[in-house]
């Protein structure tokens, strides 16, 4: 087994938030494949595309996934603000840690200045 810092992304219309978490998996993803994580309280529904892998020279191994469910690079997750605060939540429950805490999602705001 191998231990793999995970770097996840959801994200609502007004904010976003970057969780991370060490798991042991059997083998290092590659960029493209896909991921579910335990989740008791949401579910495994959703699969992370793996967007990037990295290798640390001190050993470590970091593997990025693209922000869930970014459909046609919407830049958020849920329509629904509540329902990102309890995907949310439940990371956090699971062990998964939020480094920054939650942001201002300006990338889905800008775009729809944009538009």
């Amino acid at each position: 087994m191998i231990e793999i810092e995970f770097s996840i992304y959801l994200a609502s219309k007004k904010e976003w938030v970057h969780l991370r978490k060490n798991i042991r998996f059997p083998a290092v993803p590659r960029v493209g494949e896909s991921i579910k994580f335990n989740n008791s309280v949401v579910g495994d529904y959703f699969a992370w595309t793996v967007k990037q892998v990295t290798y640390r020279e001190n050993g470590v191994i970091e593997v990025m996934t693209d922000l869930l469910d970014n459909i046609n690079c919407r830049m958020y997750s849920f329509e629904e603000h509540d329902e990102f605060l309890e995907y949310y939540h439940s990371y956090l429950d699971e062990g998964w840690i939020s480094p920054r805490g939650v942001k201002v999602n300006t990338q889905y705001l800008n775009r729809k200045k944009e538009a």
